[in-house]
């Protein structure tokens, strides 16, 4: 029987962690080992924490609670939780999260039967007023389109949460969690991952994803976060650029990169886009997107440029 190690970093949740902690200590998968990484929460969730787990003295042995120094965020808190998982596989949870309760159970058994590295379950929106929302089902075709789908943005998600991984993917091939990105580090993480995995996937709910009732994604993009977001894309870019010999996916990616730029140019200027990502792209449609940032008065058409793209893109990948 695979050993699983379950990884939640915890920061500001004594509102919710009671309920992912009851939803992890209840799974009935008994081979796992929970790594909590509290990083210097200012409330008392770890000793919500604490109570939840008395509940549960059969998981006891099985709990680790690390305890940060100093705040470091969510990229450094996992990799500390990373290198202190001794599992066969890795799964990862957000402290405001719940897991169905068979939910390693249905995933470790598609994985006994087909060998995978990487098994993707489906999982669904737990709204504000407790109610359950939109279920997101995982994308049914190879794993090279998965990959550019990824790649181009906004077409598939790219969360670490709700699938079994490997863990020896992350330590045989160095792909880690970055400290200091702490935006978009799934995104710097999934894509490294896949490229050496093989996959699977079932279409059973296996995640409860809280959704955050404090407005969308760009209504709290600023200076740091956009500064996590380029630094992913250049890590993801490098990564490619080392290892992505045959160039599969350098044009989904250079795709996904006019969105990225265009989220932050909202929010820094040029040059500062320059310093965190300094890309320059390969394909000369790219080339002619990224000049039109030259002047403001064509780079309203940069958003535009890359809806038509990756509207054609995908259809052509996915026909």
């Amino acid at each position: 029987m695979y050993k699983v190690s379950v990884i939640v970093p915890v920061y500001g949740v004594e509102r919710f962690i009671g309920a992912c902690a009851d939803s992890l200590f209840s799974q009935t998968y008994p081979e796992l080992e929970y790594i909590f990484v509290d990083d210097c929460s200012p409330d008392a969730s770890v000793a919500v924490l604490e109570e939840v787990l008395s509940r549960y003295p059969e998981r006891k042995p099985q709990v680790h609670i690390i305890h940060n120094s100093e705040n470091q965020g969510s990229g450094a808190t996992r990799s500390i939780a990373l290198a202190a998982a001794t599992g066969d596989f890795v799964m990862y949870a957000d402290s405001d999260d719940l897991l169905m309760p068979d939910a390693v159970e249905k995933l470790v058994k598609a994985q006994e039967a087909t060998g995978a590295d990487i098994v993707d379950g489906a999982y669904c929106r737990l709204l504000p007023d407790g109610r359950l929302g939109e279920t997101t089902t995982p994308f049914e075709g190879t794993k090279e389109t998965m990959m550019r789908l990824l790649l181009a943005q906004n077409t598939l998600t790219h969360q670490v949460w709700a699938r079994l991984i490997r863990r020896s993917l992350h330590t045989d091939n160095h792909v880690d969690f970055i400290h200091g990105i702490n935006m978009a580090e799934d995104y710097c993480i999934m894509p490294r991952l896949l490229f050496f995995a093989t996959r699977t996937y079932i279409k059973d709910v296996v995640y409860q994803y809280r959704v955050n009732p404090s407005g969308t994604f760009a209504s709290w993009l600023n200076e740091r976060h956009i500064g996590s977001y380029l630094s992913a894309s250049r890590v993801v870019g490098e990564f490619l650029r080392d290892h992505d010999t045959t160039h599969a996916y350098t044009y989904a990616y250079e795709l996904g990169l006019l969105n990225t730029i265009h989220r932050a140019l909202g929010i820094v200027d040029l040059d500062t886009i320059y310093h965190w990502c300094p890309y320059h792209p390969t394909h000369t449609l790219f080339r002619i997107c990224r000049a039109l940032l030259c002047h403001p008065s064509t780079r309203p058409l940069l958003r535009a440029a890359y809806l038509l793209l990756k509207g054609l893109y995908v259809r052509r990948i996915c026909s």
